[in-house]
């Protein structure tokens, strides 16, 4: 198989709204290098909200940082309103799932919910003036690999809100240029028993798992005790990634779980038009 072509460029642009906080540098994506014109282009902007008072030592603080990756040309229109409007809509859930019941639901404002996370952790500190844990949201999506034919992004979201340790969710997602639609495992192969054998054998290398190892006596959770693939993957110039977050088929002491994919183990598995 031949090698995939490189990514298209990925512009930076830092806009920062309700803010506080000096200016942060939204986290670089991978260098992008590409001339393919037909593939999708992004701009990063920056979000980042805190509380009045987070540059006084002792005083409980609370700050949020979004990275939102919108497109700018290249693509389909339509390819390029689905990936705006996922985008948005996965950020928006994020931060929904750190409000109060009175934020209302039509609430959709990044710069709306931010306030409003702010003003909740304001009233929990005076309900509770003895809780001294600062509270923080990090949203941030990256285009990880854009070509004539795929778009893929990198969603991630690291939180604490109080508790025993923070929270972290990552989201990879690949669209088609041409049509728009999302690929999941079923758009990428017609023979889904073959990529789920070829994640499986670099799954268990990985973990230093030999293919007769039983999953679960190592501590997985996968049902009936056989692996499977999750909807969480998305392509990229070097393969595929597929990930599961802490919690989904582990305790979290094994944390995150990541796996790598390389183009040539995905030969006669993957649809080479993909890259």
């Amino acid at each position: 198989m031949q090698s995939p072509k490189p990514f298209l460029a990925v512009l930076t642009v830092v806009g920062v709204l309700t803010s506080c906080a000096g200016p942060h540098a939204p986290d670089a994506p991978a260098e992008p290098t590409a001339s393919d014109d037909a593939a999708v282009r992004f701009e990063q902007r920056e979000i980042t909200a805190e509380s009045p008072d987070c540059d006084v030592e002792s005083s409980p603080c609370a700050r949020l940082r979004v990275v939102l990756a919108e497109t700018v040309g290249g693509g389909t229109q339509e390819v390029r309103d689905n990936l705006d409007m996922y985008t948005r809509h996965w950020v928006v859930s994020r931060l929904r799932e750190h409000l109060a019941e009175g934020v209302g639901r039509s609430t959709a404002s990044i710069d709306d919910l931010a306030a409003a996370f702010l003003a909740q952790h304001r009233a929990f500190t005076v309900e509770f003036p003895d809780a001294s844990a600062d509270w923080s949201i990090e949203i941030v999506v990256n285009p990880v690999f854009s070509s004539a034919k795929v778009a893929t992004l990198d969603l991630s979201t690291t939180s604490y809100t109080g508790g025993a340790h923070p929270n972290s969710r990552r989201q990879l997602v690949s669209f088609a240029v041409d049509g728009g639609q999302l690929l999941g495992a079923a758009d990428l192969t017609a023979d889904l028993d073959a990529l789920t054998t070829v994640v499986e054998r670099r799954f268990r290398d990985a973990r230093g798992l030999a293919p007769d190892d039983d999953l679960e006596a190592a501590g997985f959770w996968f049902p009936d005790n056989r692996f499977t693939l999750p909807d969480n993957l998305g392509l990229i110039a070097d393969g595929l990634l597929v990930h599961w977050d802490a919690y989904e088929i582990a305790p979290y002491s094994m944390g995150p779980i990541t796996v790598e994919v390389p183009v040539d183990d995905l030969q006669g598995v993957v649809d080479r038009w993909l890259w």
